[in-house]
């Protein structure tokens, strides 16, 4: 295995800007991950979180997951004032979920310990927040891979109705994961860590377990060692230390909003897309019926409130719903908005690993921060990394590619390939001529628009005439190469599909069982230890 760093130039986004530190970027967060530690972890480690109750919480949920010394130890050290947590999140996928889910999980290890280096009056812990409140079943109870016969297979749980609502921390797995063993052997090459690897993941997902604690006993088993801590927020405990942020999010529900439209408004005006989206009279929380259905709760112009349901609306009146959550905040559970400053209030949380997505939404997040008088963790980049088997490797090479050009991810990398490895410059031909011929067009426009002004028109609609003869002639020289060099087509595709299946970020799509079946069970161990602190730059990983 063998790490290095990709050239690869960051698409224009917020993101972007962040992991520059530009100063545009810089006025929607309140530190920077490069240069602002020593305030932030003044700020984190001034503001009081309920150290004591999570510790006991944290110590009876991770001992049910089979947790290592390494983490009980962690969550004791939580009870200390000098202690702070280096936190992620993500939600509780099958089979651990995408890759970048454990990519989170190494970058959170790899700070804590940086941290601890920097700053030895502290004590960091790493914790790993599991998103078990979400309904989105779809996005979460799939598994993808590549099989032996390179196809991209995608295997998926099939939900009932009545759990068509249900969120992840309340289902329990069927039969069904189970049935996906004899799939995952037809599809695999036999290898000696095959067996080994069916029996950890498909073991973590036995029958009758809870989604939460299949998921938190499988990254237990990678890195429990490290000293990981999961946490579930799911359980009433939890919510019942949360019950003052429930209530607040509800009884300044306009003033939130208001507060969030005027953030959206002005990362528009800085030129960037505001992430989240809230509907006119949303509030920041879900309600848990006692059918477990997870529905929005709306406020209404009467000061009420309105629970979202699929087939109709219920109303509520607002003394009804306050009583309900001072008595039963375990029917609470925040959105993508308020779920950071739920983690921030229970957690004295330095940092917070985010993927770019979630840098984002923390651009629009920042401004309620304040609002609930919660102080904000440095927003820190996730591992991004590409994984290149020996097979793709070789015919990278063979033809001579660059992975910053493949990883770009341009619709027409086929084509201009082919065209590129074409011979007798054909391809440069082609432009060659069209760029004389546009030359010509112009000077003859110049003499038309001085003779005859009304022939300009006539003379733009025979040049986009040519324009668009000369891209079917190239279509046709495409499909001439494809047909004549099938052999380097196919092997084109092969590193295609390895590198971006499905034409998406490999990280973003295949599952860390297809690498343990293939390189072993300390795959992960590997790239812990191998992997750059540094996460601003994408990384490929040769094997």
């Amino acid at each position: 295995m063998e790490i290095r760093a990709l050239q690869l130039s960051e698409k224009k986004s917020l993101f972007a800007d962040y992991l520059e530190n530009s100063e545009k970027a810089r006025a929607f967060y309140p530190y920077h991950f490069r240069d602002d530690w020593q305030n932030a972890l003044a700020g984190r480690g001034g503001f009081e979180t309920p150290r004591r109750e999570m510790a006991e919480i944290l110590l009876a949920q991770n001992r049910r997951w089979g947790a290592s010394e390494e983490t009980l130890n962690n969550i004791r050290r939580l009870n200390s004032p000098q202690t702070l947590a280096v936190v992620t999140g993500q939600q509780a996928g099958a089979l651990g979920g995408p890759l970048y889910t454990f990519y989170k999980t190494i970058t959170v290890l790899k700070l804590a310990g940086q941290l601890a280096r920097e700053f030895p009056d502290y004590t960091f812990v790493p914790v790993f927040w599991m998103e078990v409140n979400d309904s989105d079943f779809q996005e979460i109870g799939a598994v993808q891979y590549l099989s032996k016969e390179n196809e991209l297979r995608r295997l998926v749980l099939q939900e009932s109705p009545e759990e068509a609502q249900q969120p992840v921390f309340a289902r329990r797995l069927d039969g069904q994961i189970q049935q996906w063993r004899q799939t995952l052997e037809q599809d695999f090459f036999d290898t000696e860590f095959k067996t080994a690897a069916l029996d950890l993941f498909l073991g973590c997902y036995a029958p009758g377990q809870g989604y939460a604690d299949a998921f938190a006993a499988l990254m237990q088993h990678f890195f429990g060692k490290y000293g990981l801590i999961l946490f579930n927020p799911a359980e009433a405990a939890v919510s019942a230390l949360a019950s003052s942020l429930f209530t607040k999010s509800l009884t300044s529900a306009p003033e939130i909003l208001k507060i969030f439209a005027e953030r959206s408004n002005a990362l528009e005006s800085a030129g960037y897309a505001p992430q989240i989206q809230l509907g006119d009279r949303q509030t920041l929380l879900f309600f848990t019926d006692e059918r477990k259905r997870r529905v929005r709760i709306d406020f209404d112009e009467n000061g009420g409130f309105v629970l979202k349901y699929p087939d109709g609306y219920q109303s509520l009146a607002r003394e009804v719903l306050l009583k309900k959550c001072a008595e039963t905040p375990g029917t609470f559970s925040p959105n993508v908005a308020l779920r950071p400053l739920m983690q921030d209030l229970l957690l004295p949380g330095a940092a917070y690993v985010a993927g770019p997505a979630e840098t984002a939404y923390f651009a629009q997040i920042e401004a309620l921060y304040g609002h609930f008088r919660i102080p904000m963790p440095v927003i820190y980049p996730r591992h991004r990394l590409t994984i290149a088997e020996g097979k793709v490797h070789k015919n990278v090479q063979k033809f001579n590619l660059a992975y910053e050009e493949i990883l770009a991810g341009r619709p027409d990398f086929s084509a201009e390939f082919l065209r590129r490895s074409a011979g007798q410059g054909l391809n440069q031909s082609l432009q060659s001529a069209g760029e004389r011929i546009r030359q010509a067009l112009a000077e003859l426009q110049q003499e038309i628009a001085a003779a005859d002004p009304t022939l300009v028109n006539t003379l733009e609609k025979t040049r986009q005439s040519i324009e668009d003869s000369f891209g079917k002639l190239g279509g046709k020289i495409t499909r001439s190469l494809e047909e004549r060099n099938q052999a380097q087509v196919r092997q084109l595709e092969k590193v295609l599909l390895h590198l971006l299946p499905g034409n998406q970020p490999q990280e973003r799509v295949l599952n860390m069982l297809y690498f343990c079946i293939k390189y072993g069970m300390d795959f992960v161990d590997r790239l812990l230890t191998l992997l750059p602190e540094d996460s601003e730059r994408q990384y490929l990983v040769s094997l």
